[in-house]
């Protein structure tokens, strides 16, 4: 990688308080900033302010607290302190978290073997580490008068204005080699993680709604955040009225798009469907109230098997995430064990479906062999527990597959892979094609094929439960 130089430096003290310090108080109030992003990356603990209440939004942004935010958003594994870099000890507060991210490709060094933590981030470099931790759909075109065309940057410079995250400045300029503020990178960051929070982000229609004087239509709990905004109306612009905590009870009485009306004992207005599960008292589809593991392999480090111009883990996450729209727009509560691409381990993943108490577990895979000729479909499942259960569950996914994708039945087949041996519930794992074959390699490319795989399986989950 082709860094550019730091600008500015920053105080190690002052760093360390900014990203590791505890939080001040049950609420994010910082006194010079009240922005809706830089409070949600505060609850989910990717954050924290300084000792005196203040964010200092202005302050930029060093290479080391960049490390520290994106492992953290990222959930990368930092119990290991060493790295390669002179200027990079194994009592840097950052040390783990800067292994992490140069192990995951995100961030790296320089040629001279340092990674100069304290330097700071410029606005190029932020579009590279974003674009690569995250696996985000390019809705749009842009360009921009400063940034030229080959240059290394240009290509993650497009790629994270495409995405709708930034648009730049209002003079056509994106000025890539302007260091980046904590305000700044913090707002983009919470819209990588976050789409509601990008520019022109348009809420999507009502799926469930059964007027404002409607009776309630479920029980739903926080979950997967420490503190959950309650908001007027469905949208993020609107200020937050008050905050839910995790485990807390509510009522429910409509969805709109991803969000949710809610009553508790003292608040009443909308909240993110993807903090709350809910038991529906009365839904057309068999899915409402189950809770549903959805696990795109790999990820992160590991790209799994790459062939044809694909890799799995890129395949496997596009479907993972539309199959979590459908089966969240038929009521179910959806587990992930990855949004982005990071690479959960296969314990973790294991450990957060059972922790969740999830009703089953599906692992999203594309296939592999050592030859061109080798094609189809195929869904293993495990006999160590819930056999019966599984079975039924990976005939269901094979069938709904082999309809919908038009490859041949290569079979449901009984394997010991981590994922599916070690869940406590039915689990099944899918390989929706080979890679490696060139004909459908090719239509794994496609985005028609990547809707047909997610509606295969939201189906084949479908008549599981029905």
């Amino acid at each position: 990688m082709t860094n550019f130089r730091s600008l500015f430096s920053i105080p190690a003290a002052l760093i360390v308080v900014f990203v590791l310090a505890a939080p001040l108080s049950a609420q994010a109030s910082f006194a010079d900033s009240d922005e809706e992003e830089v409070t949600a990356l505060y609850e989910a603990g990717i954050i924290t302010g300084y000792e005196d209440g203040t964010f200092r939004p202005d302050r930029n942004v060093s290479r080391a607290e960049a490390s520290v935010m994106l492992a953290r958003a990222l959930e990368f594994n930092i119990e290991n302190t060493w790295t390669s870099f002179s200027d990079v000890t194994r009592d840097h507060y950052a040390a783990a978290h800067i292994h992490a991210a140069v192990e995951n490709s995100i961030l790296e060094g320089y040629p001279q073997g340092t990674f100069e933590p304290d330097g700071s981030l410029t606005r190029a470099e932020m579009a590279a580490v974003l674009t690569r931790s995250f696996d985000m759909e390019n809705v749009h075109d842009v360009s921009f008068s400063d940034v030229e065309s080959g240059s290394f940057f240009n290509d993650y410079i497009m790629d994270l204005a495409g995405t709708g995250i930034t648009d730049g400045y209002p003079d056509g300029t994106f000025r890539p080699d302007n260091s980046i503020s904590r305000l700044e990178f913090s707002l983009m960051l919470a819209r990588a993680l976050h789409p509601e929070f990008r520019p022109g982000f348009e809420e999507t229609d009502p799926s469930v709604d059964p007027g404002e004087n409607s009776e309630a239509i479920g029980a739903g709990v926080v979950a997967n955040s420490a503190t959950l905004n309650v908001r007027p109306e469905p949208s993020t612009s609107e200020a937050s009225i008050g905050r839910l905590v995790e485990g807390e009870e509510v009522t429910v009485f409509e969805r709109t798009g991803n969000w949710a009306r809610i009553k508790s004992d003292e608040l009443e207005g909308y909240v993110s469907q993807s903090y709350l599960y809910v038991d529906y008292f009365d839904h057309e589809s068999p899915l409402v109230g189950h809770t549903i593991a959805v696990d795109p392999g790999h990820g992160g480090s590991d790209p799994g098997a790459v062939a044809n111009g694909l890799q799995e883990k890129e395949v496997v996450l596009d479907v993972g995430l539309r199959l979590e729209e459908e089966l969240r727009k038929a009521g179910a509560n959806v587990v992930m064990t990855r949004r982005s691409d990071w690479y959960p381990s296969l314990e973790d993943r294991v450990i957060q479906a059972n922790n969740m108490e999830a009703d089953i577990f599906i692992s999203i895979h594309t296939n592999a062999a050592g030859v061109e000729a080798a094609h189809g479909t195929e869904t293993f499942y495990s006999a160590e527990t819930w056999a019966g259960n599984s079975i039924d569950l990976a005939d269901n996914l094979q069938t709904q597959m082999l309809e919908k994708l038009d490859t041949i039945d290569r079979g449901v087949k009984e394997r010991g892979f981590y994922v599916i041996k070690n869940t406590d519930m039915p689990s099944a794992l899918a390989e929706l094609a080979f890679k490696t074959n060139e004909a459908e390699a090719e239509k794994m490319k496609t985005d028609g094929f990547r809707e047909d795989s997610s509606d295969a399986l939201y189906e084949g989950i479908v008549d599981y439960f029905e």
